[in-house]
């Protein structure tokens, strides 16, 4: 078993390094604001550099700690019931993790407003959605076009009131690794998009 001194220096270092990193995560995210990248770009690459979960990402993509977060909150909603503090924060941010609370969908409703972003951009968890076979017919052939050195796809597509596509292209590129399709591929996938287009009348 481990000595005092030894647990003692555990915790120590700790307390220097996390909030170390932390401010290095805020840091990045501000050098990326005055790049003019927006907040969900931000949120997006922080998620892949530093694997942190929805909540985080886009709190620190405002460069906030937990308790500005907070105050920005109270700001805006000051009769919105209870005044939150970074303790809330906390909470929501470690869930589902052990100790962590779930925040209701009105406060994910009111964290996408302050962030900036759609509720359900902050939330995590399996994509279910993978045990579909044709998403895994999908991720089969992205990975054999990978692996040729075929450029990634992004499959953009329109829905009409009834839920079914109306129009579906790929576009070159990956917005969260900060790839911009080109002018000239874009100009290429949009007859495909605008054909049968009519006027409304």
């Amino acid at each position: 078993m481990p000595s005092a001194s030894v647990w003692w220096q555990w915790i120590s270092v700790l307390e220097v390094v996390v909030p170390v990193a932390i401010a290095h995560v805020r840091a990045e995210a501000r050098q990326l604001r005055v790049l003019g990248w927006s907040y969900r770009r931000i949120a997006l690459r922080l998620r892949a550099r530093h694997g942190l979960r929805p909540l985080a990402a886009f709190r620190l993509a405002h460069g906030w700690t937990q308790e500005e977060a907070a105050r920005h909150w109270n700001e805006r909603w000051p009769e919105a019931g209870a005044v939150k503090t970074g303790k809330a924060w906390s909470y929501w941010e470690s869930w589902p993790g052990r100790g962590g609370r779930a925040p209701s969908a009105a406060v994910l409703w009111r964290l996408a407003e302050l962030y900036q972003c759609r509720p359900g951009e902050l939330l995590d968890g399996p994509d279910f959605g993978r045990s579909d076979p044709a998403a895994q017919a999908q991720a089969q052939a992205e990975a054999e076009a990978q692996a040729e050195g075929v450029p990634r796809a992004r499959e953009t597509t329109a829905f009409g009131d009834g839920d079914e596509p109306l129009r579906t292209a790929a576009i070159p590129g990956d917005p969260v690794r900060g790839e911009v399709p080109s002018a000239a591929s874009t100009e290429a996938v949009l007859p495909g998009l605008l054909s049968g287009w009519v006027p409304a009348a």
